[in-house]
């Protein structure tokens, strides 16, 4: 079976990664040292940011971040469904209410005319979710969060080393969020997070609440949680952000050549607003013939999943939240499919996926 994701690692990262990990190993310093030190500031550098704080994974990168931004019980957030369910989990556990958003039917990112539907006198923040690492149109964005007094942070979990227009994605709102979960385009050994900003208020508060609010040893001044980026990981992924920008390029030229040979086909792809740059994180299309298509590709030798088969606000633990049918959002969760993409996919194996979708649309199964 050709997988969806190998995380594998050439040779050379591989023993440049062991190589740090022992010297963190040997200095018995393994929280809040020099090496998560030194990977925040090359973090922050490679983002376009003047401070990156470095915890435990996205989630609480989120959480952390509008707890810093001082929104909770009760007020309003609005973002959307089409994303994993954690985005949601990370408001309702500051308290805060998630208002869901319908997205484009084009770029599958949050679709702004909704965005302003929804905005009340109780709304505090929007969390604009750069989908399969696609950018959100942040000038839009931007400019109603401005209009609406609105603070805006990122979800750029997905997103390592996207652009838009010429800046990087985790640049622009009030906090950018980031998770290096094992399979991300920037992938730890293991669970963690950063969080990036601007703000200098923002940047030392996060440090005091990711450590428990802690404002001196044992005394807690804020209500924090445990929540720091650990040493080895910190180490880990100090090494793998040299690599980012090639690995992101060869992701490219791959999501590329799986849309210029299936350009005849009856499917969709993610569209990509004008000067951005995707991360390719996943390589996801639409088509309404999804679950028999992912049949005959499993038959085939050829292993799909899919981002994400149900819509955040029709699960049970997120019910109560339901304020409106998002039509773009239901129909898109029925007709995407996620096809292999990774560093060590053979330009072979690549082929025969490519070969075995034009088989399926061109025999009609």
């Amino acid at each position: 079976m050709i997988p969806l994701i190998d995380i594998a690692l050439d040779k050379r990262q591989e023993t440049e990664i062991k190589r740090k990990v022992i010297k963190v190993i040997d200095s018995k310093n393994y929280i809040l040292g020099e090496s998560v030190k030194k990977f925040e500031q090359e973090f922050a550098k490679f983002i376009g940011v003047k401070y990156a704080i470095g915890v435990g994974n996205g989630t609480d990168a989120l959480r952390l971040s509008l707890r810093a931004l001082g929104i909770g019980n009760g007020d309003k957030v609005l973002t959307v469904a089409l994303t994993s369910p954690f985005t949601a989990i990370a408001i309702i556990e500051e308290g805060a209410v998630p208002i869901f958003c319908d997205v484009d039917e084009k770029t599958w990112t949050i679709d702004l005319a909704d965005v302003e539907k929804k905005v009340d006198k109780n709304t505090k923040a929007i969390i604009p979710v750069h989908l399969f690492g696609n950018p959100c149109d942040m000038d839009a964005i931007l400019k109603i969060a401005k209009d609406y007094n609105l603070r805006v942070i990122e979800d750029a979990c997905q997103a390592h080393g996207a652009k838009f227009r010429g800046k990087m994605i985790g640049s622009f709102g009030d906090a950018g969020t980031f998770s290096f979960y094992p399979t991300k385009n920037l992938g730890a050994f293991g669970d963690a997070g950063i969080i990036t900003t601007n703000d200098l208020k923002v940047a030392e508060m996060i440090k005091i609440l990711r450590h428990g609010g802690q404002t001196k040893r044992f005394w807690h001044e804020y209500q924090g949680i445990n929540s720091r980026l650990d040493e080895i990981q910190a180490a880990v992924l100090s090494v793998r952000l040299k690599y980012l920008e090639k690995e992101n390029e060869k992701r490219e030229k791959l999501a590329k050549k799986y849309r210029n040979a299936s350009s005849d086909l009856p499917i969709k792809f993610q569209e990509t607003l004008h000067e951005a740059r995707s991360a390719n994180h996943l390589f996801v299309f639409r088509t309404n013939r999804r679950d028999k298509l992912r049949k005959f590709l499993t038959k085939n030798g050829v292993t799909t999943d899919v981002y994400y088969p149900y819509p955040v606000h029709l699960q049970p633990a997120f019910r109560e939240y339901v304020q409106s049918h998002l039509k773009n959002t239901e129909l898109l969760t029925k007709e995407l499919l996620a096809l292999p993409l990774y560093l060590n996919l053979k330009l072979k194996d690549q082929k025969i996926i490519i070969e075995k979708i034009k088989l399926f649309f061109s025999k009609k199964y």
